[in-house]
């Protein structure tokens, strides 16, 4: 019986890495890259990002033996994104509004619909997008550099960025 229980939690110590993994916040997105970005082709010859903000609330854990999900689907938020043209340096998930403007070049603002989508046409280079919560800019996304995650615009292609807010989930 003892070697069972031994067995067993040897088992599950080694599974604990894959475990946490599958929690990962990151999954929520639909990456194809660190940048939690993909490209695609369009029709027309202006480019932009497209994509939608949610939100990750509550226990994300799996369970070993749980039949049916306990987890919360994220949901979606209705907000307005700040685009702002390169690279921002990182201090934490959250940017105060007020120290946003007056350090980093701000492009444009575009509100979300009732499902968290937006859309902006932007011409090529290299932007950061945060949303709005409060009198905060917040992006949990980051760069091997100490900066935020941004997103490259090419001519004539809509890059997808899905703005995950997993501040109040436990993985």
């Amino acid at each position: 019986m003892f070697f069972k229980q031994l067995r067993l939690l040897i088992v599950l110590f080694l599974m604990l890495p894959l475990l946490i993994g599958c929690g990962n916040p990151m999954s929520f997105a639909a990456p194809n890259n660190s940048n939690n970005e993909k490209t695609e082709n369009t029709q027309s010859n202006s480019g932009g990002v497209t994509g939608a903000v949610v939100r990750v609330v509550g226990n994300q854990m799996p369970m070993i033996g749980e039949k049916t999900t306990t987890r919360k689907a994220p949901e979606s938020v209705k907000t307005t994104v700040w685009v702002f043209s390169g690279r921002i340096p990182a201090k934490g998930t959250r940017l105060a509004i007020s120290e946003a403007k007056q350090n980093f070049n701000l492009v444009t603002q575009v509100k979300t619909d009732d499902n968290g989508k937006f859309s902006v046409k932007l011409p090529p280079g290299e932007y950061t997008l945060f949303a709005q919560y409060g009198t905060d800019l917040y992006l949990n996304s980051f760069s091997g550099d100490g900066s935020f995650s941004s997103v490259q615009v090419s001519e004539g292609k809509m890059t997808e960025l899905r703005l995950v807010n997993n501040e109040r989930a436990a993985f």
